[in-house]
């Protein structure tokens, strides 16, 4: 008797792990299906992350080594030097910051601020 038992009980395990594998079978052909219907998207996105990553690439380069034109001087002038020197010109509210912590002080000290007004 407890040996009909413990088969039926095995039958029945594994009767619900194919089952199970079937479910997840099922599962696994939809979430294929709805992948290939993806694909001419993902390789458009694929191909515009290519382009980006090579504009910016370009743009690195044009920074740090800028293509400006060769100015020609003249021997017959002669350069010419300002004796005063040009105002500089402030924004209003905009304060100059020389790093990150001045950066992060500055902002705690705005929002104690404005926290206590």
């Amino acid at each position: 008797m407890a040996a009909t038992l413990t088969d039926l009980f095995i039958i029945l395990l594994l009767l619900g792990a194919i089952g199970y594998g079937w479910y997840v079978s099922r599962k696994v052909q939809v979430l294929m299906g709805a992948l290939k219907e993806m694909e001419p998207l993902v390789k458009e996105f694929s191909s515009a992350v290519d382009k980006t990553e090579d504009s910016v690439n370009q743009l690195k380069l044009n920074l740090e080594e800028p293509s400006q034109p060769a100015v020609e001087v003249d021997e017959e002038d002669e350069p010419m030097f300002s004796t005063r020197r040009q105002p500089a010109h402030k924004i209003p509210g905009a304060r100059v910051v020389r790093n990150k912590q001045d950066l992060v002080r500055r902002f705690f000290e705005t929002s104690r601020s404005e926290s206590r007004a």
